[in-house]
């Protein structure tokens, strides 16, 4: 969920998308028989069949104050949300391979304050379309077109379209990739995000990147660019501005993940480049210098017997902006604005509220995952076969006390969450989350009309269930 829904796929019916599915299947099923290569004795090569597949998720969701932290406001929501994909998976030839993948979803339910809600059950896109050359001999691989772009824990790169929430994650993209034994390779890719030369509101945005993963260790080079003049979102009462912006990342991660036993991860990057985020900012407007780090670090155990008891410790920190200085240092967090860090504050870091400083008009918090501190403890364990139940305590803080309320602690969040995948293609899920905020957001005495403002308690709550065939 964000401030604006900026990407959306194009609207088409279910029947369209049934007869879309069924003649691309057709044509990858023709292609495939029609293009069977010889092999070296002249006999023609074993036609390969593509692969087909789906999935179905129904979500519940329901919360309350997490968008204004605050009981004198209204904003309760109960809804489900249901998504659906159908892909095909096909090597035309050896070192030919294409998916396609389309994807919907929508939304039906009810929010307190404006009575139902129902999302139009039309948005069909072309979730993921994508062709892949490859040389298995040589180690070199060429994808093009539409896919999901996902690198290490999702720190930076995960979620290409971050304002659809769950919807699709995916990104118009080219990516090479080398690789050799010894477990190294390298990735070297470039995305179109949005283009405003379409008539759409938005303005141009690029990525490019190079990564490169050496067993445990990885290190990577990003580079984003939003090109045109800085946007505002049109908040009530207030404006938030999705500034222009040009980002460099430089970052690196070890991890050392098992199974069972000693695990451990930590992750790093140093960002420079430039920031605007003034209301007259434009194409001749060079902005602000940024300097901005942001890391985390998280180890633990786990058993491979009986209940499978693990446990973690970790740490987090995003700087935020200084507004005493000239330069912005404000974390720039790509495109991992997806909820890894909690799924009820992804909300309140991203409502044009809570997330803007006292003047009201600048973005303190220019992205999802901003200007924050988290230390946590988490265990985990199955308390009966394919039941896994896991908890975890975080205390939450801001580098920068650029919140209403002045103060350095964002709060606390306790999180408790049930997976069982008892029967094979099927997985239940069941989350909840309760924030109780700190003075970043809220003085002690501050009050509406007997109601304190930006420090109510919040809280979260999902069931889902996924089927995969």
């Amino acid at each position: 969920m964000s401030c604006n829904k900026l990407h959306r796929g194009p609207r088409r019916t279910l029947v369209t998308t049934a007869v879309m599915v069924t003649l691309a299947a057709a044509s990858i099923a023709g292609a495939i028989g029609a293009t069977g290569a010889p092999d070296a004795t002249g006999v023609a090569a074993e036609t390969v069949m593509p692969k087909f597949g789906g999935e179905l998720r129904l979500r519940g969701e329901a919360f309350d104050n997490i968008l204004d932290l605050s009981d004198a406001g209204d904003d309760s929501y109960q809804y489900w949300r249901m998504r659906y994909r159908l892909w095909a998976d096909a090597t035309l030839r050896e070192g030919l391979r294409l998916y396609l993948r389309f994807g919907n979803e929508y939304r039906m339910g009810v929010y307190s304050g404006a009575g139902s809600v129902r999302d139009a059950e039309s948005r069909v896109s072309l979730d993921n379309g994508w062709a892949e050359m490859s040389d298995a001999a040589r180690g070199l691989s060429l994808r093009f077109g539409r896919m999901d772009l996902h690198f290490g824990e999702g720190f930076l790169i995960c979620d290409g379209t971050p304002a659809d929430g769950s919807s699709s994650a995916y990104f118009d993209a080219i990516r090479g990739t080398w690789w050799k034994r010894g477990g190294l390779s390298v990735d070297l890719f470039t995305a179109k995000l949005t283009d405003e030369g379409f008539g759409t509101p938005v303005r141009d945005e690029d990525l490019h990147g190079l990564y490169a993963k050496r067993r445990q260790i990885e290190a990577y080079v990003l580079y984003r660019f939003k090109r045109g003049a800085t946007v505002f979102q049109a908040g009530k009462p207030w404006e938030v501005p999705s500034p222009r912006q040009r980002t460099t990342a430089l970052g690196a991660r070890w991890a050392h993940l098992p199974d069972a036993g000693w695990r451990a991860a930590v992750e790093g990057a140093y960002q420079l480049g430039r920031f605007e985020d003034a209301f007259d900012a434009g194409p001749g407007d060079d902005g602000n210098a940024r300097r901005a780090f942001g890391g985390y670090a998280r180890a633990g155990w786990a058993a491979d017997c009986c209940w499978r008891p693990a446990f973690e410790v970790g740490g987090l920190y995003l700087s935020g902006d200084d507004p005493g200085t000239a330069r912005y240092e404000g974390w720039d967090d790509f495109y991992g604005e997806w909820p890894k860090w909690s799924e009820l504050l992804i909300y309140t870091f991203l409502d044009c509220a809570t997330r803007v400083g006292d003047e009201w008009t600048r973005s303190d918090d220019a992205g999802a995952w901003n200007n924050l501190t988290a230390v946590w403890l988490e265990g985990r364990a199955d308390l009966a076969p394919k039941l896994t139940v896991t908890v975890r305590g975080s205390v939450l803080g801001a580098p920068e006390a650029t919140g209403p309320g002045g103060g350095h602690n964002r709060g606390t969040l306790l999180a408790a969450r049930a997976d069982w995948t008892r029967w094979r293609g099927v997985a239940l899920q069941a989350l909840g989350e309760l924030f109780d905020p700190g003075d970043y957001y809220s003085h002690a005495g501050v009050y509406y009309d007997g109601q304190s403002v930006y420090g109510d308690r919040a809280w979260y709550a999902r069931f889902q269930i996924v089927t995969t065939f």
